[in-house]
Formats: C-alpha cells, structure tokens, sequence
C-alpha cells in the first residue's frame, strides 16, 4: 500500500523514520537500512545523529546504487553522504566501491545484499523518485528494470551506474519516499494513476513493497 503524505516540510518523514528505525533496534532486531544519494544525503545524516548510538549495533547501512569509480570519487554517493556529516558510529556502513573492476564490484555488492537481506528481520529502504520517475539507480528503460538478479551495472548517459535492481527492491519490507518539488508533479501523478508501465516508470516497483510513504508536497492520499 502506498501512503501519500503532502507536507512542505521533509522534516516529518526524517522524524518518522527516525522512529522507525529506533523502534525496531529498541526491539533487538536486525535492521537492514538501504539508503539512497541525492536530497536523500541530508535526511539519512539527520536520521544517524538522531539515533541512539547504544542500539545501533544490530544496524546494517548500505547504498541501492553508487556511481562507479574511485572509491570516494567527488560524485560518488559515498562521498556526498561523507561531506554532509554522515557518521555511522555503532552501526555497520558497507561501501560499494572498493577499488576492483566493476565486474567484480558488481558481484561483491551483489554478494552483500543476498547477506544483508539474509542476515536481517527487516529491511527498510529510503528513496527518491526522479521526474522522470527513475528510483535508486535504475533508470527509464535501463536493464536495472529487467534484470533478473540483485545487482546490475549499465551505461547511464551521465555515469557508470550500479544498482540494485526493481527485482531486489521489491523484496524491502517498508520504504520511505522522499518526492519534493514541482517538476516531480508528472511522476507522482503517473505513479498514483499507473498511467504507465513500469518499464518507462520504474517507481511502480513500490507498489510491490508492503508498505510504502512518499513524502511530498503535491499531493496527500485523497484523491
């Protein structure tokens, strides 16, 4: 099910989140936290200082798609998450980039996500939607939308992209969705109305995740 939440302020799904995650670690569960680049950085680096660092030893941290390339390149979403103060204390961040080929990238973090999904009791993933309604790293028409694995990595037209695929994503159990700004208006449209497939709009994976919240600020769950 999806929530649409319309708020102008990004503050109220961080502090749900937050919630969230403090809920489930005060519970003593496995927690997998699948976090995402972009407006997203700022958010997750809020969520971390807010967290009880006592708790945070059952907490797991890993990117849904980076930008091959050095580690630590100035485009990387490592990198930016670093830059905004993003601290994993207690908790256990696992990189993507780890100066091998991308080959052998792919199938390391391939290999991470079949551990983390297995090792954990609950998977929450934190995401974006594009306007022109990619998620995570998995653009329009890209094979991060046919791939039948865990992982792919494809020639965007800006970058070398790795990313998990619609296929994994939609094994998360709950995921939070931050959409801000006009220009998102035609995607979250087309997402509510499924208004296309999910080829040309890979957002619609969410309506394969049990529970999911987009926070914006177009539109609510009325109609």
């Amino acid at each position: 099910m999806i929530n649409y939440i319309k708020t102008d302020n990004p503050g109220l799904g961080e502090i749900d989140l937050s919630r969230e995650l403090s809920s489930l670690l005060n519970e003593d569960k496995k927690v997998l936290w699948i976090i995402s680049g972009g407006s997203n950085i700022s958010i997750e680096a809020t969520i971390m200082r807010q967290l009880d660092q006592n708790k945070t030893k059952n907490l797991k941290i890993i990117l849904g798609d980076e930008r091959y390339g050095q580690k630590n390149h100035k485009d990387s979403n490592e990198k930016q998450l670093e830059d905004k103060g993003f601290i994993p204390g207690n908790a256990e961040f696992i990189p993507i980039l780890i100066e091998k080929s991308v080959e052998e990238t792919v199938s390391n973090f391939g290999q991470n996500i079949d551990k983390l999904t297995l090792w954990a009791d609950y998977v929450i993933g934190q995401f974006g939607i594009g306007d022109d309604g990619h998620t995570s790293g998995v653009l329009p028409n890209s094979s991060g939308v046919t791939a039948g694995g865990n992982v792919v990595s494809y020639r965007g037209p800006d970058f070398l992209r790795i990313t998990m695929t619609l296929h994994a994503i939609e094994k998360i159990n709950k995921a939070y969705v931050f959409c801000y700004g006009q220009n998102k208006l035609s995607a979250l449209n087309n997402l509510r109305n499924k208004t296309n497939d999910i080829s040309n709009l890979p957002c619609l994976v969410f309506y394969k995740i049990p529970e999911v919240y987009v926070y914006n600020d177009l539109m609510g769950n009325e109609k």
